[in-house]
């Protein structure tokens, strides 16, 4: 039967329609007439057929039959009721047959439906029995929201009988769905109870088809997610306005789905004004913000894009993957190459991501940290004011009320730089935030690599936080910052909430498909040298105020720093090196 109803032939399924039909009028025969109808059916036999086949029974593959088939099987059986009863009628003495007619005609019509219907469709159940009996390797699916994204997805994957997903069934935010059916399947609890739901109906997949939704209210119904043993998908886009199906949508959950905010959007005509046509030098272009930087400010034709860094390796890395870009292999402790390449080239505009950014490392190695954040920011904001240019320094947190080498380095840095630019009028300023996802030498990175040597993790305090953003999010408001540098601010983004780190460890073993303290386990190793447990985005010494836009705010201090006492220090500084270079 089940190979009849897949379409091997129509031959053999018009054969069984007859018969269902027949025995269905034998039957209303009985049941109306008791078996003494005043007509023979064999006048209208030879018609029987013909609704089947005008409704196009014929032609579908039965066991792909959705409500769209169904409903023409109830079409061609209520077509052939009318029609054979009207035959019946028309061969007899009307008055005779009408009433047992109205029993014959019914009895007829239900055995029919359920005849020729059940032949077909029973292909459809025999597949889905087969999925739910094991027989495939289809894994028991759970759609996170009962939306129009999340019945569509359902649907496509319903009808992909090869695929490798079952849809069990929703759950949703809203509680008055629970237990009520959507397209066949039921709402098994809400949102809240996503854990409880995976573990009783033996969840393998959740795929959470909320594009809708606030970031917030993703990342919380992701972490709960990663919280169970099962895979987690996310449907990134609801629009099949191209004809996609959503099936192309989804994807894998990972890290920056976590974080819990809305990449801030920025104004591009604002960033083109000063960088369109401008030639742009960007310090540090071989690591993971300045390459981000070169990249997003090729996207707004500049004239020249002048790329600078002392790693000759990174630098060929960054200017393959970007047309027209020039790399200057150079130190910005060598002010008298700074000179040079600012003669020959004549930036308009500087990024300065050029730094030393190992807290531990830069603990072992202050006068490293004085060299290259301190001296080579001096140097690089004296040269770029000598030609007027327009300077964006890159700083971090750690340099509100810093308690390590590379903190205070890179706060003297953000005194330097505004003071020079004060000094000259010129738009000079700096930028601050927190850890970006991915940098090299991150925690993120090291983290990804101690989960693929099978652990363990290294965790140095449970109540240790930082701030994160992704890379792009960062670079994007940096540059939306640069056009407001005329005000010669320190600006810092807005990064959030903070992250326990041992979290996101847990996260990014949960996102590997692995069980935290279970199949990776996490040590907590202590706090190494130049560490703090919390970083904080400005100190109490710092005046705080918004900007127009909502993810940078300007800073300014109490007490302004003496430019006097700082270059002195700067100066003193500047010789202590020079002095520690000649001894060596």
């Amino acid at each position: 039967m089940y190979g009849v109803a897949r379409g091997r032939g129509t031959a053999s399924l018009r054969v069984l329609d007859f018969g269902v039909i027949f025995a269905a009028w034998l039957l209303g025969y009985l049941a109306g007439f008791a078996g003494a109808a005043p007509f023979s059916p064999r006048d209208f036999i030879p018609y029987l057929l013909i609704p089947n086949q005008v409704m196009g029974l014929y032609g579908p593959v039965w066991r792909y039959a959705s409500i769209e088939e169904a409903v023409r099987v109830v079409a061609a059986a209520s077509i052939g009721i009318f029609a054979s009863t009207f035959a019946l009628a028309w061969f007899a003495d009307v008055q005779q047959v009408t009433l047992p007619l109205l029993t014959a005609s019914p009895v007829a019509a239900l055995l029919i439906l359920l005849g020729c219907g059940g032949i077909r469709f029973q292909a459809r159940l025999f597949a889905l029995e087969r999925q739910r009996d094991g027989k495939t390797t289809r894994l028991r699916t759970l759609i996170v929201g009962a939306t129009d994204a999340g019945v569509a997805l359902a649907l496509e994957l319903g009808g992909r009988t090869f695929g490798d997903s079952l849809v069990v069934g929703f759950v949703d935010d809203d509680a008055s769905l629970v237990g009520r059916s959507v397209r066949a399947r039921r709402v098994l609890g809400t949102t809240q109870e996503l854990e409880a739901v995976c573990a009783r109906e033996r969840i393998e997949r959740i795929v959470i088809a909320l594009p809708d939704a606030s970031r917030e209210r993703r990342s919380d119904i992701e972490t709960r997610a990663l919280k169970t043993d099962a895979q987690v998908k996310v449907l990134a886009g609801a629009s099949d306005s191209d004809g996609e199906p959503l099936l192309n949508s989804l994807r894998d959950l990972d890290l920056t789905d976590l974080l819990g905010r809305e990449h801030a959007p920025v104004d591009p005509s604002d960033i083109a004004d000063y960088l369109e046509g401008a030639n742009v030098l960007v310090t540090g272009a071989g690591g993971s913000i300045g390459s981000e930087i070169a990249r997003q400010i090729a996207q707004y034709r500049p004239a020249r894009l002048l790329l600078l860094d002392r790693d000759d390796s990174l630098l060929f890395e960054v200017v393959s993957s970007l047309d027209k870009a020039e790399p200057i292999l150079a130190d910005i402790r060598d002010e008298s190459r700074l000179r040079e390449i600012f003669e020959r080239h004549e930036p308009d505009v500087v990024f300065h991501a050029a730094a030393h950014k190992h807290v531990p490392i830069l603990e072992s190695h202050p006068s490293e940290a004085v060299q290259t954040n301190v001296l080579g920011t001096w140097t690089l904001a004296q040269v770029a004011a000598d030609h007027r240019c327009r300077l964006v320094h890159i700083s971090t947190d750690k340099a509100v009320d810093p308690c390590s080498i590379m903190g205070a380095s890179k706060r003297v840095a953000e005194l330097a730089v505004l003071s020079i630019g004060n000094e000259h009028l010129l738009p000079f300023a700096a930028v601050r935030f927190g850890n970006v996802l991915g940098s090299r030498g991150s925690v993120v990175p090291t983290f990804f690599r101690q989960i693929v040597e099978g652990g363990p993790v290294t965790v140095t305090d449970p109540e240790m936080t930082r701030y994160f953003m992704t890379i792009p999010e960062a670079v994007s408001l940096v540059l939306q910052a640069g056009a407001m540098a005329d005000k010669r601010k320190v600006f810092e983004l807005e990064m959030g909430q903070p992250v326990k780190i041992i979290e996101l460890a847990r996260q990014m073993i949960r996102l590997a498909g692995h069980r935290p303290d279970e199949d990776i386990k996490i040590e907590i190793v202590g706090t190494r040298p130049g560490e703090r447990l919390r970083e904080y985005l400005h100190d109490d010494a710092e005046i705080v105020q918004p900007t127009w836009h909502p993810s940078i705010r300007s800073l300014t201090p109490k007490v302004p720093a003496d430019p006097t006492r700082l270059a002195y220090y700067l100066e003193v500084w500047r010789r202590c090196c020079a002095g520690a270079q000649e001894q060596v």
